[in-house]
């Protein structure tokens, strides 16, 4: 693989990439891992930046594992649940040998609008991953009963969605909620358009608040500025374009809109303590 940053499903192998004991199937719609193992030093690195083109449903079984996705850190352990929407960018801090998940990807047909990261009870979880399996036995059926294997992924999005605002019905704080559900909207729109956008006021309006709401409810839901997000957000597409792309350091600060290489170069150095040409070596 060229650009192992880039993690397509088409790019890698996935039966080595999942290990030699989990089960694989893959066609034209999905890839379905069961009883996946993925700590092989070899592709996974810590500190490494990976893009994910495709939408990916996980089920987080066994073992801990330290990840930034996108704009966030979060700890995965047994029942947490991992949505992730189209071209979410991934970042191993730390990942235990003992990890073990099952997932799959979702190459057409599936529309997954927004990342889900939560923590299922153990009933839900228990429901999602017999959906898993009841997924398998149905896309391992000769002829391949397609309409049925997208019904099955359709409902347990769905499902990952419910689970997710049944979380958000147990909070206490009215107040508390509608901050953390425009940070996370903020979030999702700094994902989708920070190349092209980087000011507070486009934000704000487009979530229809004004900027300085914006700024005080973003601070007080996540203790950073709204700046520190767009700017991270920011970083991680730098990251991703350094080490999986031949544009040279002028392309890749037009792309992202920067008024020329030296504004490019002076905040990458400032947000990573390093150039974007030291970086790239790295």
């Amino acid at each position: 693989m060229n650009n192992p940053q880039l993690f397509s499903l088409d790019s890698v192998n996935l039966q080595y990439l999942a290990g030699a004991d989990s089960h694989v199937f893959t066609c034209d719609d999905l890839s379905i891992i069961l009883g996946g193992r993925p700590s092989d030093k070899t592709f996974f690195h810590e500190g490494e930046v990976y893009q994910l083109p495709e939408p990916r449903l996980l089920l987080f079984i066994n073992g801990e594992a330290d990840v930034h996705l996108d704009l966030e850190q979060y700890h995965f352990e047994r029942g947490t649940v991992i949505l992730t929407m189209p071209d979410v960018i991934l970042e191993f801090e730390h990942i235990g040998e003992d990890v073990e998940v099952c997932g799959i990807g979702m190459k057409s047909a599936i529309h997954v609008a927004e990342s889900i990261i939560t923590r299922a009870s153990a009933k839900d979880f228990e429901l999602l991953l017999r959906s898993m399996y009841l997924l398998w036995d149905v896309a391992t059926l000769s002829p391949y009963r397609r309409d049925a294997v997208l019904h099955i992924v359709r409902a347990m999005v769905a499902d990952v969605q419910y689970i997710k605002q049944a979380s958000y019905s147990t909070v206490n704080n009215a107040t508390r909620s509608r901050h953390q559900e425009l940070f996370q909207q903020f979030k999702t729109l700094v994902s989708r358009h920070c190349e092209q956008q980087r000011n507070i006021p486009y934000y704000a309006d487009q979530l229809h608040i004004t900027p300085h709401h914006l700024s005080a409810v973003i601070s007080r839901a996540s203790g950073h500025s709204a700046m520190y997000w767009i700017n991270r957000a920011i970083v991680l597409r730098a990251k991703v374009l350094l080490h999986t792309t031949d544009l040279l350091t002028y392309e890749i600060a037009e792309r992202l809109h920067f008024a020329n290489p030296p504004a490019f170069n002076n905040f990458f150095k400032r947000e990573t303590g390093l150039t974007p040409k030291e970086y790239r070596k790295t």
